[in-house]
């Protein structure tokens, strides 16, 4: 079929969000030569409002390379997590234009793996370990507490590493950018609640993985504005005329993150007819389906924002399944892909959990994927996937 001038439209706003990311190691090499500060974080428990506040700019460095974990298992077991594998490995060969920018690292206890991990990155460059509790509810006061000391503490880290002095002024600034672009995330998920979705989930990681990598956000938030527009065109020329097209099952992808370099089964989901509605992972809607509070004490806001993050490192998590069962009725999803990396302990335990609320409280068929980064494994996942699907239409 002939896409219209709004999908041509889309797909060349799609192309901008992937080469903006490819491009992104050059605006950082611009960034450290006019005098700029970056700091690689590993995970969104970090406040990055943080960095921004000090002038200086965050950057992620989780791996998403297969060939870097060869270089890792120098130092790291073969059987850990991927994910960890090839953050170390592309620090440690020097392959990572972030990490080779980054004037310091920001690291964070979610997981024993990264725990050691960040040990060894001690040599390469100065390293500070934000502590987490473990009690899985930003309204537990001790763990609150404890957790508000943390961001207090890494606030002066950072302001150690850059020489400014991170004002309250400053912070709230950063937390209303950051507002600002979860707003627009939100807004460009909400159309995935669409009979006929004007995007894939497969697009919808590429726009937001840019957002790891950006130097200025002005730029990201005004695209973000433009999509937003095309696709309400779209929707609306669907809306006034729905395609003719098969039955095609929705589906949610919960788990472990993954980036577009590593989104198999999403692929696979797609390919196989259906759509994929919702991705609820620390690189979907997770990370933006609430809003930082704007009014207070800015640092216990980010402490707040951030400890009710439900990640499966928390425990209990209740969290995760309320997000879960929020987004299913969102979205209206009809089947449930919960994909782990293998040897993550905590995402492979809780799926125990996640699968029986899937299947006994929402109701719904639910498929466990235990993966890493190769692609040995695309025939077994494409025939389980395909199985999963085709028992729902």
């Amino acid at each position: 079929m002939t896409p219209t001038k709004n999908e041509a439209t889309l797909a060349s706003l799609i192309d901008w969000f992937a080469e903006e990311s490819d491009w992104a190691r050059v605006a950082f090499k611009e960034a450290k030569d006019a005098g700029r500060t970056v700091i690689g974080v590993y995970c969104g428990f970090m406040p990055s409002e943080l960095i921004r506040a000090a002038g200086a700019i965050p950057v992620s460095l989780c791996g998403n390379s297969a060939e870097a974990m060869l270089a890792a298992e120098v130092d790291l077991p073969r059987a850990f997590c991927p994910l960890i594998k090839s953050s170390y490995g592309l620090a440690i060969t020097d392959t990572c234009p972030f990490f080779h920018f980054s004037d310091a690292l920001i690291g964070e206890t979610t997981c024993d793996g990264k725990k050691k991990m960040f040990e060894l990155l001690k040599e390469y460059k100065p390293v500070h370990v934000m502590q987490l509790p473990f009690s899985g509810a930003a309204a537990d006061e001790p763990a609150l507490s404890w957790w508000l000391g943390e961001v207090k503490r890494v606030a002066t880290f950072v302001e150690e590493v850059t020489g400014t002095t991170i004002t309250d002024e400053a912070l709230r600034a950063t937390i209303r950018t950051t507002n600002e672009i979860s707003d627009l995330l939100r807004q460009v998920a909400s159309y995935f609640a669409e009979d006929d979705p004007p995007m894939t989930w497969t697009q919808m990681l590429i726009v937001q993985d840019l957002g790891c990598f950006v130097v200025e956000t002005d730029e990201y938030a005004e695209r973000l504005r433009e999509l937003v527009f095309v696709l309400e065109a779209i929707a609306a020329e669907r809306r006034a005329a729905p395609r003719t097209r098969g039955r095609r099952p929705r589906l949610t992808v919960t788990g472990t993150p993954m980036s577009p370099d590593t989104n198999k089964v999403m692929r696979i989901a797609e390919e196989a007819g259906a759509d994929v509605v919702c991705h609820d992972g620390c690189s979907g809607v997770k990370m933006h389906d609430r809003r930082i509070d704007e009014t207070g004490d800015p640092y216990e806001a980010l402490a707040r924002y951030t400890l009710g993050i439900p990640c499966a490192c928390m425990s209990p998590n209740r969290g995760r399944t309320e997000l879960l069962h929020r987004t299913v009725d969102t979205y209206r999803v009809e089947g449930v892909i919960d994909t782990v990396w293998q040897c993550c302990h905590t995402f492979n335990v809780e799926s125990v959990e996640v699968g029986r609320y899937t299947r006994d409280v929402l109701g719904l068929p639910y498929l466990k994927l235990e993966t890493d980064y190769s692609e040995s494994d695309l025939g077994q996942l494409r025939t389980r996937i395909e199985a999963f699907v085709e028992q729902m239409l």
